[in-house]
């Protein structure tokens, strides 16, 4: 998990790193990659993620998509649409009469939507074995995770935000650097941005391996997690996939990295 988590930041930094060296001219190349990843995600969502979460409860995974659609909703609103590579100067983000300032209310957001959609990374590919305890009179089932470092970065969810955080990294120090911050100021949101995967792993692993007496228990919170991040996804690459360019026009090379990104996910997860 710890490994995993570490990718995922240093994707994030790789991200800031692309911005400070290359500026505007990486920008120009963000709507494919975008594309890509946005196509990499549907793909991962209807092969993987959904029959995964439908295999635990379908009812509770169902119920709580339609409520990850709605926090993200909620989140891009917040952030102005950071989380699909929409980049606008700090001067949108508040009043336009005064210096450019941090915007802190759509950086929360984003760490926030970071933070939720890594959480089932925490089973990684793991396996779930359900073992029967007794505690006094009753009989209670928990649901053991055991977490495999090579499988969680191997999964398909790992890849998918692993091509949906470099571009978003590469936004959000956009974002920033249009603030005149600091150097010091740039990279430490970065890295704290980088950070939240850890954090929402180590959330869900906390949860699942606490003495919370869970509604439903374990497979219940799965089945709710899961689809909650299917929901957020869902929001996010369907909004990458279906925004026109400029002019309202629909782009062949972006076309193409759709149709690429569909691909690699029908050949990877299928």
């Amino acid at each position: 998990m710890i490994i995993t988590g570490f990718s995922l930041f240093l994707i994030a930094i790789l991200g800031g790193l692309i911005i400070e060296l290359l500026g505007k001219k990486a920008i120009n190349h963000l709507s494919l990659i975008l594309a890509f990843g946005g196509a990499y995600i549907i793909g991962l969502l209807f092969l993987h993620l959904v029959p995964e979460a439908f295999s635990y409860d379908g009812k509770i995974a169902g119920f709580f998509v339609l409520i990850g659609f709605l926090v993200q909703i909620l989140l891009e609103y917040i952030s102005k649409g950071l989380e699909h590579g929409h980049a606008h100067s700090a001067g949108q983000c508040g009043e336009h009469h005064h210096a450019p300032v941090f915007p802190w209310v759509a950086f929360a957001s984003l760490c926030v939507h970071a933070l939720l959609e890594s959480m089932p990374l925490a089973e990684g590919a793991a396996h779930s074995t359900d073992h029967v305890l007794t505690m006094g009179p009753k009989m209670v089932e928990h649901a053991h995770m055991h977490i495999y470092n090579a499988k969680a970065m191997s999964s398909g969810l790992f890849v998918g935000l692993a091509l949906h955080k470099l571009p978003v990294a590469m936004v959000l120090m956009g974002l920033i650097s249009s603030t005149k911050s600091s150097v010091f100021v740039r990279w430490g949101m970065i890295c704290i941005f980088g950070l939240m995967p850890i954090l929402g792993m180590l959330a869900y692993d906390g949860i699942i391996h606490s003495s919370i007496d869970i509604p439903g228990g374990n497979i219940a919170f799965m089945a709710a997690t899961h689809g909650l991040v299917i929901g957020i996804l869902l929001h996010i690459s369907t909004t990458i996939l279906f925004e026109s360019e400029e002019g309202h026009t629909f782009n062949i090379k972006k076309l193409t990295a759709i149709l690429l990104g569909l691909v690699v996910a029908y050949l990877t997860l299928s």
